[in-house]
């Protein structure tokens, strides 16, 4: 492939056609529909250097043909901002390419500047060996051309800083002072009417300088007479554009091996390179050959070279062993394994090694290494339930020859040992963290974890398959019923035998519940007395506290009793008669929660002493008419407010009857059965609240 530079018709030897999909690779245009300017800063000590380009090939000859304006500002001196910025030359400096005729002199000594003075002035630019014959092909290579010039010019620039500057393309400045930072601007002199490209600024100092970074993680993979070398690439891809590889035999005298430098054609936007690669082909093996590489930035640097690396090629392994037996010994998971190798090449090999694993797919690790060359059986000791077995050949510089994988499988019926040390907590959110000791079997697969809420019920598997880890969190419920929570784990081989439960861990809840509440079932006065019965709560060994208030002093709620036991009456003997009283009860658990208090009671205590106002009490069976028939008179019928009738029959226990007003002294009971023997009980009730004197008569029927 050739390309004539104009008048001299020069012919430049460059990489082939692959070239121009590099070039392509390296200036994508824009993804915006504008064109724009694209612009590099690298400073030196002494000096700041510019590079730019416009990113799309028409624009870029227009502003080839038309040039660029550069201006320069102060932003910053001695680390304080210059507000407004200071611009240092009054107008623009204009930028552009160097005429034709002052390009002989460049052109002779660089190839690259060749490139570029073609790329401008060159009547047509066509790349030999890419053209396509007949009339279509002329009109594909005429679109084509303009691409060519863009990229090849590109390129050539890389290389070149100093032909660069004279397309028109960089700028040297020699006018800058340390403590300061520039603002440099370029722009296209294209008139705005024939096309709009966006301008580009960047910002940088000399106090900014740093020297090039040597490239980094230089490695060969040496074959039979080759070498595949690699390096860091995503490191410094924005600081070298391409690199340079030298080879010595001597480790002392070194040569660059490519003609032309080297430019990774793997970094495309959506699957950016990490390395680079490149193979050199080797004159012989069991040679010690020595490389160093080293970058070249946009500005035409050379960056300092790697650390050398050598090495020797060796011919390629040909034989492959096969596992062909294996046999049991007496011996629990031990198996002498066998394997067939050539004799013939075992002087391309340096040793065997062993390797296996759970899985077909892997991971497989070394079990044996440094094999003799001689040695077909080796005695393996430490057999798991399943092991998939290799057996490799490995040759100088790493080469393997691998066999196929071979299954062998012991006999396993024995259970783990059941987990031990369980301990775990329930925090106040009701997380529960449970750990245990991880058991020392080799074969072991995982645990399975099981809850009960009861202490006698089955437990429940709380893990859907075996955890390998010895942790599990797991979630309770706190305001729940049951107030401890047990669990349990067995442990499992990899031929799923099970082991025994483990000890069961009892752990308790934080107790965020009050305790329900007690409720009042009976009470009555007598003698002067208040005896009051209640339901205890049912929260085990709750503390029960009775509460009093003498609502006829209007006195505060006090304590009266107190008890944590099974008790579930109290007789108050400290109240005084024609007062009245609320009580109330509340139960108080270990945590200190309290429940609600009772629906309270209200009681009087009438005098202690109670008086007769039921003068006379009568009662007969009216058997014609089926009713029982009560007759009774008061005496001073003007201060009872009602009468309370109570009734029962034989040996049972009195209820209320009837509830009447002071002027009724008789009534009719219907609700009565034949051979039953009734008995009435009458009391009054004075307008006071004190009560009566009970009177009785029982009446058969």
């Amino acid at each position: 492939m050739h390309i004539i530079y104009p008048h001299k018709k020069t012919v430049l030897t460059l990489l082939g056609l692959l070239f121009v999909f590099l070039m392509q690779a390296q200036y994508n245009p824009a993804v915006s529909d504008t064109a724009a300017v694209q612009l590099h800063a690298r400073a030196q000590q002494d000096r700041i250097l510019l590079r730019w380009a416009v990113d799309r090939p028409l624009e870029w000859q227009r502003a080839n043909t038309y040039g660029f304006y550069l201006d320069k500002y102060v932003f910053k001196r001695n680390g304080i901002r210059v507000d407004p910025l200071e611009k240092v030359n009054p107008a623009p400096i204009f930028i552009k390419a160097d005429p034709l005729e002052e390009w002989q002199q460049i052109v002779e000594e660089s190839d690259y500047a060749a490139i570029i003075a073609q790329a401008l002035y060159g009547e047509g630019f066509k790349v030999e060996g890419t053209q396509n014959q007949g009339q279509l092909a002329e009109i594909v290579n005429t679109a084509q051309e303009q691409e060519q010039r863009f990229s090849f010019g590109l390129y050539a620039a890389d290389m070149d800083f100093k032909a660069a500057v004279k397309a028109g393309w960089g700028y040297v400045d020699d006018e800058v002072k340390p403590g300061e930072e520039y603002v440099y601007q370029i722009k296209t002199a294209i008139p705005q009417e024939i096309a709009t490209v966006k301008s580009a600024s960047v910002l940088v100092g000399i106090d900014s300088y740093e020297e090039l970074p040597q490239p980094m993680g230089l490695h060969g993979v040496w074959g039979d007479k080759n070498v595949m070398l690699t390096w860091e690439y995503e490191l410094f891809k924005t600081i070298y554009t391409s690199y340079n590889i030298e080879r010595s035999k001597d480790g002392t005298n070194f040569k660059v091996l490519s003609p032309t430098p080297i430019i990774n054609l793997n970094d495309k936007p959506n699957a950016p390179a990490k390395r680079m690669y490149y193979v050199d082909t080797l004159a012989q093996n069991h040679k010690k050959y020595y490389y160093r590489v080293y970058g070249i930035s946009p500005f035409g640097e050379k960056g300092p070279y790697s650390e050398v690396i050598s090495g020797e090629g060796s011919p390629t392994l040909v034989f492959t062993p096969r596992i062909s037996d294996f046999q049991w010994t007496d011996n629990q998971n031990e198996a002498l394994i066998e394997w067939e190798y050539p004799e013939e090449g075992e002087d391309l090999i340096t040793k065997f090694t062993m390797t296996r694993a759970d899985k077909d797919a892997g991971p497989y690790q070394v079990i044996f290494d440094s094999i003799p060359v001689h040695k077909r059986e080796i005695l393996y000791s430490e057999l798991n339930p399943s092991n998939y077995v290799k057996i490799q050949a490995v040759g100088e510089n790493n080469q393997v020859k691998e066999s196929f994988s071979t299954l062998i499988q012991p006999v396993d019926s024995i259970p783990p040992l059941p987990p031990v040390e369980l301990e775990g907590a329930i925090d106040s959110l009701g997380v529960v963290n449970l750990s245990w000791a991880a058991n020392t079997e080799r074969d072991i697969a995982g645990y399975r974890v099981f809850r009960k809420n009861i202490e006698k019920e089955e437990p429940v598997q709380l893990t859907v398959s075996p955890t390998e880890n010895t942790t599990y969190k797991d979630t309770v419920v706190l305001k729940s019923l049951n107030s401890k929570v047990y669990y349990s784990v067995i442990a499992l081989d990899k031929r799923h035998n099970q082991s025994d439960f483990s000890e069961t861990l009892v752990l308790e809840k934080p107790d965020v519940v009050p305790p329900s509440s007690p409720i009042f079932t009976n009470y009555k006065v007598e003698d002067g007395k208040v005896l009051l019965q209640w339901e205890r709560s049912s929260e085990e060994n709750a503390i029960h506290n009775l509460y009093r208030k003498n609502i006829s002093d209007n006195l505060p709620w006090g304590i009266v009793f107190s008890t944590n036991d099974t008790i579930k009456e109290y007789t108050d003997k400290k109240v005084s008669k024609n007062k009245t009283y609320r009580y109330a009860i509340m139960a108080t658990d270990k945590s200190g929660l309290e429940s609600e208090p009772s629906t309270p009671i209200t009681v009087t205590v009438t005098n202690l002493e109670p008086q007769e106002y039921i003068k006379t009490l009568s009662g007969y069976a009216d058997r014609e008419n089926r009713t029982i028939a009560l007759h009774w008179k008061l005496k001073n019928q003007d201060e009872v407010a009602e009468v309370t009738i109570y009734k029962n029959a034989s040996n049972q226990p009195p209820v209320t009857f009837r509830v009447l007003p002071a002027s009724i002294t008789e009534i009719k009971d219907k609700n009565i059965n034949p051979n039953n023997t009734y008995s009435y009980h009458l009391r009054a009730t004075l307008k006071t609240g004190e009560l009566s004197r009970l009177e009785t008569v029982d009446v058969k029927y």
